[in-house]
């Protein structure tokens, strides 16, 4: 593990501690960093008699940061605030709305807060009112709604290009439930009708062959029974010329 050394954090240093901490920081974050722009001095026995000076004014400061916070909190708390942004296609956007955009509208509103103090998860891309978390201290936060607005001045408000999208929304929706029952409904039957078609053909089919056999047996009963009545005929014809002769 490399070695490191122990500074005193005579200011603020964001993910590092406040003012006052001993803290144990690689030896050239010290010295490119903390030392030359004055936010830490090296933790001798010197600087350590100075502890708790230090950490007496820093506990003073940090007392008063959250009282202005807590007052703060009292008038910024769902507080709403407008961000105008061009609108593509019903409630998308052309671009999106960041940590940026917020805070400068806070500002607008007469509220200072830094970036990192925003909890953005992800940008947001459509029209709309978002609730968003900014913390003014690490124990006070507050949520500031946001309402991402279309900026052109002719465009219908808001709440009624929100509701007209909730609608189209809403037809496609049971367009698509009335087609996939459409086809659901649908298939069942069709299997059915085939199966009665095949054997309705079936028998169709067979019945014919019944028959045209059944004609062919009396058919051909009737050819021998004729066969022999014409071959009786003559028989008795000659036996009668014998008589005469």
């Amino acid at each position: 593990m490399a070695k490191r050394t122990e500074v005193l954090l005579v200011k603020d240093v964001l993910k590092l501690g406040n003012m006052g901490d001993v803290v144990r920081v690689p030896p050239g974050y010290a010295r490119n960093f903390l030392y030359p722009y004055g936010l830490a001095i090296h933790a001798d026995g010197a600087a350590k008699r100075q502890i708790e000076v230090l950490r007496e004014k820093a506990a003073k400061n940090e007392t008063e940061r959250e009282a202005k916070a807590q007052a703060l909190a009292k008038t910024v708390n769902n507080t709403t605030v407008q961000i105008a942004q061009r609108v593509a296609q019903d409630d998308e956007l052309f671009g999106s709305v960041g940590t940026k955009e917020i805070v400068s509208a806070l500002a607008k509103a007469g509220v200072s807060v830094d970036g990192k103090m925003v909890h953005l998860t992800d940008r947001i891309r459509k029209l709309g009112r978002y609730a968003i978390e900014v913390s003014l201290h690490k124990t006070v936060k507050v949520t500031v709604n946001v309402e991402v607005v279309n900026s052109d001045p002719n465009a219908p408000s808001l709440a009624d290009t929100l509701a007209a999208v909730a609608a189209k929304k809403a037809e496609r929706e049971a367009a698509k439930k009335a087609e996939k029952e459409a086809k659901a409904s649908g298939v069942a039957p069709a299997e059915g009708e085939a199966k009665d078609e095949k054997a309705e053909k079936s028998e169709k089919a067979e019945k014919p062959e019944k028959s045209e056999k059944s004609d062919k047996k009396p058919a051909a009963k009737a050819d021998k029974a004729e066969g022999k009545k014409g071959d009786d005929k003559p028989a008795k014809g000659k036996a009668a010329d014998k008589k005469k002769g």
